[in-house]
C-alpha cells in the first residue's frame, strides 16, 4: 500500500511536470535514460513553440503487474488507468493535437527500481510503455 501511495503520486508529479515542462521536477524522479527521453520531447515541443495542457481528471486504479530482483536491485512494474484529457496549441493558440473536451482513458504501465540496500527510500522511473 505504502510503495502504491508513492508510485500513485510519481505519477501525478510526472505526468503534471512533463506537461509543465519542468524538468528540474523531473529529474530527480527519473533515471538518466528516461529523463533524456522526456527532455528531448520537451524540447521539441518547445523548440515547436507548442504548449502541452494535460488535465489528469483521475487515477483510477494503480496495480503491481510484476516485481523482481535484477541484481542487488528491486523493480517493480505498475499499471496505471487514467482518465486525461490532453491538447497541444500552438503560439496562436489553435490545437494541433488533442481535444480538451475529450476525455481519453489511459493504460500506462511504468516501472521503478531502486538498490535493495539504499538508505533512501524512493524508487527511480526507469522504463514507461502505454501499449
Amino acid at each position: 500500500d505504502t510503495f502504491l501511495a508513492g508510485a500513485r503520486s510519481a505519477f501525478e508529479i510526472v505526468v503534471n511536470a512533463f506537461a509543465a515542462t519542468d524538468k528540474a521536477a523531473l529529474q530527480p524522479l527519473l533515471s538518466k535514460m528516461v529523463f533524456e527521453s522526456f527532455a528531448s520531447a520537451i524540447d521539441t515541443r518547445l523548440a515547436a513553440k507548442e504548449v502541452l495542457k494535460t488535465n489528469l481528471l483521475s487515477l483510477k486504479s494503480a496495480e503491481i503487474v510484476e516485481a523482481s530482483l535484477e541484481g542487488n536491485n528491486a523493480v517493480v512494474t505498475v499499471k496505471f488507468v487514467s482518465d486525461q484529457t490532453n491538447v497541444t496549441r500552438d503560439t496562436d493558440g489553435k490545437v494541433v493535437d488533442g481535444d480538451p473536451e475529450r476525455v481519453v482513458e489511459h493504460v500506462d504501465f511504468w516501472t521503478f527500481a531502486r538498490p535493495v540496500r539504499a538508505r533512501d527510500p524512493n524508487w527511480t522511473l526507469v522504463a514507461t510503455q502505454s501499449p
